[in-house]
């Protein structure tokens, strides 16, 4: 299992190297960055996930002595 791990924190540092990479070119390019940050919302919905963390996720958990 330890190798598994090992391939996957592999894979997800190469994603986020490469999404690194991406946003430099977008500021390289003269991209702005609201529409960096519009785009990728539009891609992934991150705050659709935000907005689920604080507004339920976090309540539910602290509810549940969790933190």
């Amino acid at each position: 299992m330890k190798k598994g791990w090992q391939i996957i924190l592999a894979a997800v540092s190469i994603m986020v190297l490469l999404g690194g990479i991406c946003i430099g070119v977008g500021f390289i390019t003269g991209a702005e960055p609201e529409r960096i940050a519009t785009v990728l919302d539009n891609r992934y919905n991150i705050t659709i996930y935000y907005e689920y963390v604080v507004d339920q996720l976090v309540p539910a958990l602290d509810n549940a002595g969790v933190i």
